[in-house]
């Protein structure tokens, strides 16, 4: 709980801190000194906080929680969240800029004392730098913490062709196929047109389910090897399948909490047999029946496969949804629309 005091600006909303500052310096000026060097120590946290949250702002893309809404409201909390630590013990600003505003303007009788510098230089050589092997694993926690969400981050790098390479199979892992969201839309929605056609479902929705899954083409299911499953759908090679499979570490929702499994998926020759087995999939699933052949958008589609049992995330339809909305989505359609035309065909 951050604790009120008089004569100084505890809130950030208190436009009368200053005149309370100024009213303290009359009483004691050393103190208003104090006070001052807080609302500066206040104002760096405050800037250093704006630019951690901007930093993290290409991680927002698309996120069910990133909203102009709760970027007010972020910045409210980081207001007070800076005013209060300064009001605090801080983190040491404040005490170097008391001390050089009391060296010229405070009262000579009531100067600090000499800053004892000591126990930082013992602090300081005694520190030494991580080894070579902590630093490795710090990378590869973080790396395998972007790979677990890539699927809502849509951010991607340079491709590869989707030509046929072989059919993947035995043990493996999820590799890049696509360089940017363009390349990804540019070879899945001509398919997706056809396969939404045949079974009711807006292709949006179905660029939109494949996007989740792979994260844009960047985390495409590929055995050893490196070739790719062609597997855009996450569907898994239960009992019903006799085609090649490949096998890699997943992430399931059980009881609300994600859990890391090893997992079977269907592997393809090409993307139009992964996406026409997945048209398959879903015809042949009596309980898919609610969200095919009613021609439904995206906004409704995700959400009827969710109430299916499609996948074990709470969030699946609405992420569904929200990348389907996304710019990524909408401006990877225009640029190949555009191009379609400028090659004088009909999109």
């Amino acid at each position: 709980m951050i604790q009120t005091q008089a004569n100084s600006a505890q809130v950030f909303t208190d436009i009368n801190g200053l005149q309370g500052i100024r009213n303290l310096g009359k009483a004691d000026k050393n103190a208003a000194l104090r006070e001052v060097a807080n609302q500066f120590e206040s104002m760096f946290l405050n800037m250093m906080l704006g630019s951690m949250r901007d930093a993290n702002k290409v991680f927002e893309e698309d996120s069910l929680f990133s909203s102009p809404e709760m970027d007010f409201y972020e910045k409210m909390y980081d207001d007070q969240m800076a005013l209060s630590l300064a009001g605090q013990k801080g983190m040491g600003l404040a005490d170097v800029i008391y001390r050089q505003l009391m060296s010229n303007y405070g009262d000579q009788a009531q100067q600090p004392k000499a800053l004892d510098q000591s126990s930082m230089n013992d602090r300081r050589m005694s520190w030494s730098l991580p080894s070579a092997k902590v630093l490795q694993d710090a990378v590869d926690e973080v790396d395998s913490v972007l790979q677990a969400s890539a699927a809502d981050s849509g951010n991607s790098e340079d491709a590869v062709s989707v030509g046929e390479q072989g059919v993947a199979n035995g043990d493996g892992d999820k590799g890049q196929q696509f360089a940017t969201a363009e390349s990804f839309v540019a070879a899945l929605y001509p398919l997706a047109e056809k396969v939404g056609a045949e079974i009711g479902v807006d292709p949006k929705a179905i660029v939109a389910q494949a996007a989740l899954e792979t994260g844009w083409g960047k985390y495409v299911i590929s055995d050893e090897q490196g070739r790719s499953s062609f597997n855009f759908f996450g569907i898994k090679a239960d009992q019903r399948w006799s085609g090649e499979a490949v096998t890699v570490t997943t992430h399931e929702y059980r009881g609300g909490v994600a859990l890391k499994e090893q997992a079977a998926f269907r592997s393809y020759a090409s993307a139009e047999e992964g996406m026409r087995d997945y048209a398959a999939f879903l015809q042949s699933g009596s309980r898919y029946q609610q969200a095919i052949g009613q021609d439904l958008s995206a906004e409704h589609y995700g959400h009827a496969l969710q109430k299916a049992g499609y996948a074990t995330d709470p969030q699946y339809g609405v992420k569904i949804h929200r990348i389907s909305e996304s710019s990524t989505l909408n401006d990877a359609l225009q640029t190949m629309q555009s191009a379609l035309q400028g090659a004088g065909i009909d999109g």
